[in-house]
């Protein structure tokens, strides 16, 4: 598989990256070393080579199970992990002062066995008052130490990430985008790809909407607190639900003519966004990451962009009139 520079930190990764939060565990069952060794092995019998957590994955045991798998698998994948600046839904952080940064990373380190990570990003903005340069300053220690190979900035404003950049260099941004959400962000992307900067995507499949399930099979995975959620009012809630699908189901066509799935189209037309250097894609499934990966390898072209295209506006965050 293709891969793609981190900025100029000598890291290399492959055009889809393993999503480690479906490794689980889930707070109601127990740690699946097996499955999660299974699941890697898969990965890289695909050409995929890294893979993405974070501290604040099921409150630092996401991080644990990929430690325990990646111990039987070897040292070679690359590893990408996040530090939070406090809870979210799925877990705990440990904050954005500089202390507690460079705790943080020391404390992912242990958890997945490693004695350095190839990226660490900020997970999301802090909302406490850290001033943002006391925490990249943090950031930019661990890499002169050699603790992390590169650093970057997830879920942050192009305001931010430029701020960072001035003060020291911004090596990858992690943002969404999928043929359903975040689309107003494609010229931004474009932007920091020609600027050096390694864009990595998370929800290419909008969180299986795109993965050729149906919506009742959709919505039954959105349990608790995740329905409260923005994506799920955006994309999922009453009318918003038909309108994702009705794009999803237009999908189904072109996959056939091209004799591919639905993930499998929607993850190519992320891959040839101007600037993206690599979408994450996660499974408990091995035969799902096989299936995947092979999106990597899939040219979708101009008539059936074209075809694409004509479907987005579709989806319930860019009418027709956009």
């Amino acid at each position: 598989m293709e891969r793609r520079q981190v900025g100029s930190s000598g890291v290399e990764i492959s055009r889809i990256g393993l999503g480690g939060y479906e490794l689980g565990p889930e707070p109601d069952e127990e740690p699946d070393v097996v499955r999660a060794v299974h699941v890697i092995r898969a990965a890289i019998e695909s050409g995929i080579n890294w893979l993405d957590t974070s501290e604040n994955y099921l409150a630092t045991h996401n991080e644990e199970v990929i430690g325990a798998a990646l111990a039987r698998v070897g040292d070679e994948f690359v590893v990408a992990s996040k530090v939070a600046p406090g809870e979210g839904v799925t877990g705990g952080g440990s904050g954005f002062r500089r202390g507690q940064v460079l705790s943080a990373c020391r404390e992912s380190l242990k958890r997945l066995g490693r004695d350095h990570l190839d990226v660490y990003f900020l997970h999301w903005p802090d909302e406490t008052g850290v001033p943002l340069e006391e925490t990249w300053g943090a950031m930019a220690e661990l890499a002169e130490a050699g603790l992390v190979r590169s650093i970057g900035l997830s879920n942050y404003s192009p305001e931010d990430v430029a701020r960072c950049h001035r003060q020291r260099r911004v090596d990858a941004v992690q943002v969404g985008l999928n043929l359903l959400d975040y689309l107003d962000d494609r010229t931004q992307i474009a932007a920091w790809g020609k600027a050096g900067i390694a864009v990595t995507i998370f929800e290419p499949l909008a969180s299986g909407i795109l993965s050729g399930k149906t919506l009742e099979q959709v919505r039954a995975t959105w349990v608790g607190p995740w329905r409260e959620s923005p994506f799920y009012e955006r994309l999922l809630r009453g009318g918003n639900g038909e309108k994702s699908f009705a794009v999803a189901d237009g999908l189904r066509p072109i996959a056939t003519r091209l004799n591919a799935t639905v993930a499998q189209i929607a993850i190519a037309w992320v891959l040839q966004q101007p600037g993206v250097a690599a979408a994450i894609a996660g499974s408990r499934n091995g035969g799902h990451m096989h299936e995947n990966a092979r999106a990597a390898s899939l040219t979708l072209p101009h008539d059936v962009l074209d075809k694409i295209g004509q479907l987005i506006p579709l989806g319930p965050t860019l009418t027709a009139h956009d």
